[in-house]
């Protein structure tokens, strides 16, 4: 008992020693207090602007484009703004490590597992295998359209069904079904009707809202202070974290199991895929094909392509209910150039550049990834003449260019008008980033912009949405969490024709 205090009494000296003796190349930043470093500098920015992305960009704003934070025990934070320091940042390869902390580890089985918080050989392998298998499948491709045209015909059938009892109160978790149902097909074989899918499913999505809307791209208390779960499992936050983990990686450890013990595998799916590149690679001693890796790829695959998807979808929704005028010129446009008697297809893309200008603005303002998901320095190296020593963690703050005054002009007001030009055709913005830079950019860019666009177009063109009466205008800068979700509301849906 003794020698563990004195122990932790020898770890807290040498932290207050190193801290105080900081680098002349460290980025510069608020000074902080011994031991807990820069935390409770942070959660005084975070209670003054309400978001995490906010307290970044006050950082930004005060010590420059690269900022260095200390919390606790945890490896130094560097948090990067401005498009020419993001840029540097996300092309080069000693940044793109993922964080080794404790609960990044944690919610992979206690290592580092999956595609998403991987790296080096790990990454790689898994990267490649998963680009190369879904595309054959479709994803990602035009080849999909059917079916992302059919869940977005059903998602809109299912609104008009729903608004016949009156206010709608669960729009998100419709949503969420409908964007998942094509990528589960891919990864699953399987394909559901939207309202019929199966109560596991419902669960597992959840409780992925639930992982995503407690956690923040820092790590949070246990992170910094990892013995803290011993002491405070409930007061962290640890116990509910564990409980919500092992339910979501259990439902992921059954669907893989399915897989594996069919009698033959189809072939037709990223499981079976994968289950036969592990018998491929058995003979390989340095393989990174297993189960366990197969299991969080999966889970990666099914949080990336739902959780940012869905949320993008429900903003478009919130700003267009906020902003009745701008819905009355998509419903215009929709009506000009497809009219009522055909649903839209991707085909129809060049032919709604005001619809696409909406879709653009909604991912500038809205910012679902204010940052990207924590990188990591893999060596030693430097950033604009800082030192940036190996597994200093980097957040590049994507806010910081989608709210850079010099470039926007008035990058708070919602004008989608800003993406089309004189001749009233859409321009692509290099300053818009929502799916990040680099090598670590979202794999499921293609397939989240097809889906966000079909099934915003077939949703417009058959209802007109808006707010029941007397109900409040919803905060459109969004709930925060992990990833940004979209504002609570109630919605009314009424048919245009």
């Amino acid at each position: 008992m003794w020698f563990s205090i004195l122990c932790l009494v020898i770890v807290l000296i040498l932290k207050i020693l190193f801290d105080r003796n900081r680098s002349s190349k460290f980025p510069p930043g608020p000074r902080g207090l011994p031991v807990i470093g820069n935390i409770l500098d942070i959660v005084n920015l975070v209670k003054q602007t309400k978001y995490y992305s906010g307290a970044w960009c006050r950082l930004a704003e005060k010590y420059g484009p690269v900022v260095g934070l200390r919390l606790g025990f945890d490896e130094p934070l560097i948090i990067v703004s401005g498009k020419a320091a993001i840029t540097e940042m996300l092309n080069r390869s000693e940044f793109d490590g993922r964080p080794n902390g404790f609960l990044f580890k944690f919610r992979s089985g206690g290592t580092r597992q999956g595609i998403l918080f991987t790296d080096t050989d790990v990454w790689h392998s898994q990267r490649r295998f998963t680009l190369r298998t879904l595309k054959q499948f479709g994803f990602g491709k035009d080849a999909m359209e059917h079916i992302l045209q059919h869940d977005a015909i059903s998602l809109t059938n299912v609104v008009v069904e729903l608004t016949k009892e009156g206010a709608i109160t669960n729009i998100q978790s419709v949503i969420s079904v409908a964007v998942l149902s094509n990528l589960w097909l891919l990864i699953d074989g399987t394909k559901f009707d939207i309202g019929m899918e199966s109560s596991k499913l419902r669960e597992a999505i959840s409780v992925l809202k639930e992982l995503t809307r407690n956690s923040n791209v820092s790590g949070g208390i246990i992170n910094q202070f990892p013995f803290l779960r011993h002491l405070f499992p409930k007061l962290t936050g640890f116990s509910v974290f564990v409980e919500r983990q092992k339910r979501i990686n259990n439902f992921f450890m059954e669907v893989v199991s399915k897989h594996k013990w069919k009698e033959t595998a189809e072939g037709s799916n990223f499981i079976d895929a994968y289950l036969q590149e592990i018998e491929t690679q058995k003979t390989n001693s340095s393989s990174f094909f297993n189960e366990n890796q197969l299991v969080y790829v999966v889970k990666d695959l099914f949080s990336a392509g739902v959780d940012t998807t869905d949320n993008t979808i429900g903003f478009v929704i919130a700003f267009l209910v906020a902003y009745q005028d701008v819905q009355a010129k998509v419903h215009e446009e929709l009506d000009n150039n497809i009219g009522m008697d055909v649903y839209p297809s991707l085909q129809d893309r060049d032919r709604l550049p005001y619809l696409k200008a909406v879709l653009a603005e909604v991912s500038r303002l809205a910012n679902i990834g204010p940052t990207t998901i924590p990188h990591r320095a893999i060596t030693d190296s430097n950033l604009l003449g800082f030192e940036i020593k190996k597994n200093y963690t980097l957040l590049a703050n994507l806010k910081s260019i989608h709210m850079d005054k010099e470039h926007w002009g008035d990058p708070e007001v919602f004008r989608p008008e800003r993406f089309i030009d004189e001749k009233g055709q859409f321009i692509n913005d290099s300053w818009l980033v929502p799916f990040g830079l680099g090598r670590r950019k979202c794999l499921g860019e293609t397939l989240a912009k097809n889906t966000i666009f079909l099934f915003m177009a077939c949703l417009f063109q058959r209802l007109r949405i808006m707010l029941p009466l007397n109900h409040p205008k919803p905060c459109l800068q969004g709930i925060d969490g992990f990833i940004v979700g979209p504002p609570e509301m109630d919605i009314i849906a009424v048919q245009r024709y």
